[in-house]
């Protein structure tokens, strides 16, 4: 037992955890008075896991999940875990993860788009894209056409690559095509924007997917932080099925790794 836990568990009667987004934490403050007292999850901490469990492991079919944003290595470790089980009967590819996928296709992007991939470290997942496509090539969906930057929104069809400027979103093709993906799904998970949001430009296809999934028939559920603020942003929050306040934890919850206070409260 470290000092924290020794000089407070006397003082309480049990231990109660809201903190799912610090699940996947090994910390004494979160796992350790669980040796020590009765404990518990709190109110949100069960909501969470119950939503995310849904998700995972009792999906409404067709589920279908919506990865997108920078953090390839996290879109990747779920498009494994629920290709692999069936959780997902669909993976919608968007971001920069849409653009990986791409690359492993065999197209060219452009100098700065590659380049931007290669600056943050992503050009090993192309490899790895190359083998989820093989595996799961009819569960995968890729973007149909791109968006750059003009001083204006200019759409390119895949034909048109490579492009000089930087790839920023995903063009009216893609999101036509991901919108009829969204209609008829009973389950739809969302992590990671479509393109550069912030940007106003840019933020077309991600405010397009964003309200089609709150609108959906669907049970939705939305996580991340830059999922939860570009749907902030577009005022869709209070129409999605779920809002997750975790990212770390929900990634790897979904990712089929261990959580170190489920474990610890189990």
């Amino acid at each position: 037992q470290t000092w924290l836990v020794r000089n407070l568990a006397p003082l309480a009667d049990c231990f109660v955890c809201e903190a799912f987004a610090a699940a996947h934490r090994y910390s004494p403050s979160l796992v350790g008075f669980a040796e020590v007292l009765p404990a518990f999850g709190g109110r949100l901490l069960i909501e969470e896991f119950g939503a995310l469990s849904r998700v995972k492991e009792t999906p409404k079919h067709p589920c279908v999940y919506v990865l997108g944003g920078a953090r390839i290595a996290d879109a990747f470790s779920m498009m494994e875990q629920v290709l692999g089980t069936g959780a997902a009967d669909r993976v919608l590819t968007c971001g920069l993860n849409g653009e990986v996928m791409l690359l492993a296709k065999g197209y060219h992007l452009g100098a700065a788009s590659e380049r931007l991939i290669d600056d943050k470290g992503l050009t090993p997942f192309i490899e790895r894209a190359r083998d989820l496509l093989q595996r799961y090539g009819d569960k995968i969906i890729y973007p149909e056409d791109v968006v750059v930057d003009e001083g204006g929104r200019r759409q390119l069809p895949l034909s048109e690559l490579p492009t000089e400027r930087l790839i920023v979103d995903v063009g009216e093709k893609t999101v036509t095509r991901y919108i009829s993906e969204i209609n008829a799904a009973a389950t739809i998970f969302v992590n990671g924007p479509a393109g550069i949001y912030e940007n106003p430009i840019a933020a077309w296809g991600t405010e397009r997917l964003w309200n089609a999934i709150a609108d959906a028939p669907g049970y939705s559920v939305i996580g991340g932080g830059d999922s939860v603020a570009a749907g902030a942003k577009f005022k869709v929050l209070e129409r999605m099925g779920y809002v997750c306040t975790s990212g770390g934890g929900m990634v790897r919850f979904l990712s089929g790794q261990e959580l170190p206070v489920i474990t610890a409260l189990r």
